[in-house]
């Protein structure tokens, strides 16, 4: 339970992060760096089996996307 509590919070420090820094899609994404966060942090949020919202890019950047678009 405790696992999971964590991993809720970290998402959505991860969204917040992306969203204030307007990381909004793959032309205004950010890296760990720019964002201050860990990047286990955004590794483990953009790669969760219930869509999360956040895209990582191949270059190690990262964006949050609307609810309204598909993620990749």
């Amino acid at each position: 339970m405790a696992v999971a509590a964590y991993a809720g919070w970290v998402l959505e420090r991860t969204k917040k992060a992306l969203k204030e820094a307007g990381a909004t899609s793959e032309e205004t994404a950010k890296t760990p760096k720019e964002l201050k966060l860990d990047e286990r942090w955004l590794k483990m949020s953009a790669n969760t089996i219930i869509p999360s919202g956040v895209v990582a890019t191949k270059d190690g950047r990262y964006y949050l996307i609307s609810k309204n678009e598909k993620q990749q």
